[in-house]
Formats: structure tokens, sequence, C-alpha cells
């Protein structure tokens, strides 16, 4: 199933509102806290453009004022929910890092023996995961300034905070985590099979 789209609106050049979904931001639109011309993007994207120009407009436009919005209903469940110091994955999360661990085992070996036996094909390798895994380490660093000044402060300064940032946010980076790891691994790998393959 497709997740609903979310947006984040731009109140001023230093402040972003939302993530909000679509019955929200029909309100938003009733009470002309927002207009067409209010820049706006979703969420996991990068570009702001007027939410006029986002083919959701429509859909927004004819959503009643009685509507519900799922996902205060949800956020009401979360904030009634007994909390736990650190929080638990879901079996969903632990089944799909699972599968991404086992992707980078395996992308690592296969790079290890291709470097091993090749090393020009190995250098490449090592090249592109130390590329892949640098480029989605920038993503994880520009989608973490989207959060306001003490979060920062409190991911970078204070031990193992940062552990339970990504673990509460971990559908936020998944992608950026997974791509960070496995071209890490195909880097590392290639690395040592350029190594293991170079006489001695």
């Amino acid at each position: 199933m497709k997740p609903e789209p979310l947006f984040y609106i731009e109140r001023s050049e230093q402040q972003v509102a939302g993530p909000y979904d679509l019955v929200q931001m029909a309100g938003l639109l009733r009470r002309k806290i927002i207009t067409v011309e209010t820049l706006t993007r979703l969420k996991n994207e990068t570009e702001w453009k007027p939410f006029g120009e986002h083919p959701q407009y429509i859909i927004v436009r004819e959503i009643p004022a009685d509507a519900t919005s799922m996902r205060v209903i949800a956020l009401d469940e979360e904030a009634q929910a007994p909390k736990t110091l650190i929080p638990i994955p879901s079996a969903e999360t632990i089944m799909k890092l699972g599968v991404a661990a086992i992707a980078s085992l395996v992308a690592g070996s296969m790079s290890f023996l291709i470097a091993k036996s090749d090393p020009t094909v190995g250098f490449c390798l090592e090249v592109i995961g130390g590329g892949v895994a640098g480029v989605a380490q920038c993503m994880i660093m520009a989608r973490q300034f989207d959060e306001d000044f003490t979060t920062l402060l409190m991911i970078f300064f204070i031990p193992l905070y940062d552990i339970y940032y990504f673990i509460s946010n971990i559908w936020e980076y998944f992608p950026y985590l997974c791509a960070k790891y496995i071209g890490a691994a195909i880097a590392v790998a290639a690395a040592a099979g350029i190594a293991a393959g170079s006489p001695h």
C-alpha cells in the first residue's frame, strides 16, 4: 500500500512546519493559513514549489470540512500509548533491517571476490561503493538539518542519543542507511579483495 503523501510548509526562510496529511492541508487551506502560492514540499523530497503546482492540490480542494485526518488520530493514539525508554522496533522493521544486513553481506562478498580476481574492477567497485556511501551520508545529514536546533544539539553532543534518534525515525532514514552501509560494505570488501589478490 502506497503511503499517504505528507507535506511540509515553509512559514519563513528559516521555519518549516509539518508534515501534514491531505486532510490537514485542506483545513489549512480553508482557514487561509496556506494558499496555492505557499511553498511546500513532499516528505522525502527536496524540491519546494507552490502548493497549487502539486497534483495533490486538486484532491485537497475537494476534501469536505468534516473529513477526519487519520494522521491526527494516529498521533493522538501514539501520544496516549505508554512510552518505553528505548523504542522497540516492530517485527516489520526488524525483518527489513535483516534483509538489508544480508544484502550488505552478499554485496560485500561478491565485491571481495571480484576485486581479488580483477584489481581494476575492484578499484572501480571501491570508488563506486565509497561514493554511494558518501552521498547517502550527505542525504542523512541534510535530513537531520530539518530538525530543530535542540534536537541537533542532542544528536551531536549527547552520547548514544543519535542511536535513539535513528531508531525512533527509522523509516525516515531507512533508504539512506541501506545505501550507506551497502555502499560501505562494497568499498571495504573491494579494498580487502585488492589487498588479498596482490602479490606479496
